[in-house]
């Protein structure tokens, strides 16, 4: 079981970072439960809840068109495998490298990100959500 949990939760992350790059907040926010949280270097605090991080997605849905418009690229740097379930399945941990790409192909940095999902009435969504 905990095979088919790990398939999960490694699509369900690869669905949400597509999400995010494409800037679709709309979607992006019913991945999330409605007391989420999210930590990252770039936020003066944390933000809680899901109408918090909404209005956060619609913000960085403007950086990310103007991102992707001088041709930087996002990516998931190696394979998202690195995923902890708990014994009775209702967390799951995923961690995973990401990569910037310049448009001439140098890099342009990295960073890791850190998906806690949590088991809400049959779903995984993601309870936190931690860039550093």
């Amino acid at each position: 079981m905990a095979t088919d949990t790990k398939s999960t939760i490694i699509a369900l992350y690869k669905d949400l970072f597509k999400l995010y790059v494409a800037g679709d907040v709309d979607a992006l926010e019913k991945l999330y439960t409605t007391d989420c949280k999210c930590i990252s270097p770039s936020l003066q605090k944390q933000n809680y809840g899901q109408s918090v991080i909404y209005r956060g997605l619609q913000g960085m849905k403007e950086s990310c068109k103007e991102v992707v418009g001088t041709g930087m690229c996002f990516k998931i740097k190696g394979e998202c495998d690195d995923v902890v379930i708990s014994d009775d399945e209702g967390m799951a941990y995923i961690t995973v490298c990401l990569e910037v790409s310049k448009p001439d192909g140098t890099p342009g940095g990295t960073g890791t990100n850190l998906c806690i999902y949590k088991k809400v009435e049959g779903a995984y969504l993601v309870s936190a959500d931690i860039y550093f």
